[in-house]
């Protein structure tokens, strides 16, 4: 089974992120802010992380940059999940670090096509 690491200050982001991804079988862990996250990528090693891009403390941005300085992790496919969706936002993500750029709304095949797009 794969790991999936969720993080979004949202509780009902986390939650709707985490049912998708469990009914597709995958493992879930879920953390509310960047620190956190960071912190968990590090002990866990997910195959996989969803990532919000706004949120109190680190933010997306800070967090993807510090989980790309850790070997284990500089590979791991991250996506942003985020309402920022100006022109231009999706390719700062891309720069920053992220692997691909999910813009809320976000809907299940939307999620499910990007995840499948990796393989």
């Amino acid at each position: 089974m794969s790991l999936v690491l969720v993080t979004d200050d949202s509780a009902s982001n986390r939650e709707f992120l985490a049912t998708i991804m469990e009914h597709e079988g995958w493992e879930v862990v879920e953390a509310g802010d960047g620190l956190e996250a960071l912190a968990m990528a590090v002990e866990r090693t997910p195959d996989l992380v969803l990532l919000d891009i706004q949120m109190p403390g680190a933010d997306g941005y800070s967090t993807v940059a510090a989980m790309r300085q850790h070997p284990a992790l500089a590979e791991t496919p991250i996506f942003a999940i985020t309402a920022y969706a100006m022109e231009g936002d999706p390719q700062k993500g891309l720069d920053a670090g992220f692997t691909g750029y999910l813009t809320k709304p976000l809907t299940r095949r939307r999620l499910l096509a990007a995840i499948g797009a990796l393989s």
